[in-house]
């Protein structure tokens, strides 16, 4: 059965997840804040920068977020994540019925000033809608999922009946769905894979190789772990889709924009320039600092997210980073199991 859907975001996330929808016979309203971006996206039916996702012509394209939202089975949020509290604020000030609303949050990151996630700020401030909530994560390199490439991911929520329903809306013959119930695992993994992507590029810009690389990595995923579970992850999340698989494509493709912006960094660009040469955002950065600041409230030792957080907003020069990561003092590499962490 056909579903009346809004897809809150129009970068390249946004248009290939709406597209996605769209193919399904689903009727689709594609957002765009700026009314002129909306007009020419509604001419073009792509963006410049993301050619490759291309809008079918039975999605609507609108910059009127009340007319997009309203009387929707579902609102999909691929926003920045620094603006996702105000669009949801603008929302709930329609006064929309949302009874029957399902709201799939597409954003990964954790929000700067009070390092909470996205499912929780919508939580907060859609009242109407808080039991169903969903969040979608994982693998998803937006080009090759518009290119229809074998994907998977993670769709979880607090109520198995709205994970499912989530689950069979975005479920493709390329696009496969699982469903989970860990929301703060899934979101955890998914925000932090960032900064490790990050880190991941910046080995690159320094020219280091696959040793560097496939250490990072799992002292990344380590991290992401021993943070994760502190803000209310399961430990097993971690080495599912939204965790380990999230967090290998991010910093091994050569079409993740954070592990871009990390190559850039290691060449010697500030990460002010770099984020201005790779036009779409990079969310890594913010939440590099979002995880180094909860990390130091619970006092949780987290070397990678340190180094980032330090080489992006203390200008230390990367390869300095590397070196004190490398030269930190001598230790034992612990085991760790699922479901249990050995530190």
């Amino acid at each position: 059965m056909p579903h009346k859907i809004a897809v809150l975001g129009a970068g390249a996330w946004g248009i290939t997840l709406s597209s996605l929808l769209g193919e399904k016979g689903n009727a689709v309203t594609l957002w765009e804040f700026d009314p002129e971006q909306a007009k020419l996206l509604n001419e073009k039916r792509c963006l410049e920068f993301c050619s490759f996702a291309k809008i079918p012509e039975n999605v609507n394209i609108s910059s009127d977020l009340g007319q997009a939202c309203e009387q929707k089975d579902f609102l999909v949020l691929a926003l920045p994540s620094h603006v996702l509290r105000k669009v949801v604020q603008k929302i709930s000030s329609f006064n929309l019925d949302l009874s029957k609303t399902i709201l799939v949050s597409a954003t990964k990151g954790i929000e700067e000033q009070s390092l909470m996630r996205m499912s929780e700020i919508t939580k907060l401030e859609l009242h109407q809608i808080a039991n169903r909530i969903a969040v979608l994560s994982g693998p998803t390199i937006a080009k090759e999922v518009a290119e229809k490439m074998p994907t998977a991911v993670t769709i979880a929520s607090e109520d198995t009946g709205v994970a499912s329903t989530c689950q069979e809306v975005f479920m493709t013959n390329y696009f496969r769905v699982y469903t989970h119930s860990d929301v703060a695992g899934v979101e955890a993994g998914g925000s932090l894979k960032n900064v490790f992507a990050i880190a991941s590029g910046i080995c690159d810009g320094l020219n280091f190789g696959d040793n560097t690389k496939a250490a990072l990595i799992t002292r990344g995923l380590r991290e992401m772990i021993l943070l994760g579970t502190k803000i209310g992850g399961q430990p097993s999340t971690f080495f599912g889709l939204a965790g380990m698989g999230d967090l290998i494509v991010t910093c091994l493709s050569k079409h993740s924009r954070n592990r871009q912006l990390g190559e850039m960094v290691g060449k010697g660009l500030t990460a002010e320039k770099a984020q201005k040469d790779i036009i779409m955002i990079a969310e890594g950065v913010k939440t590099s600092r979002s995880a180094y600041q909860i990390g130091s409230k619970l006092k949780i030792e987290l070397p990678i997210i340190e180094q980032v957080f330090q080489v992006l907003y203390c200008n230390k020069p990367p390869k300095l980073a590397v070196e004190e990561l490398m030269l930190r003092g001598p230790k034992p590499e612990k085991s760790m199991e699922v479901g249990q962490i050995i530190i």
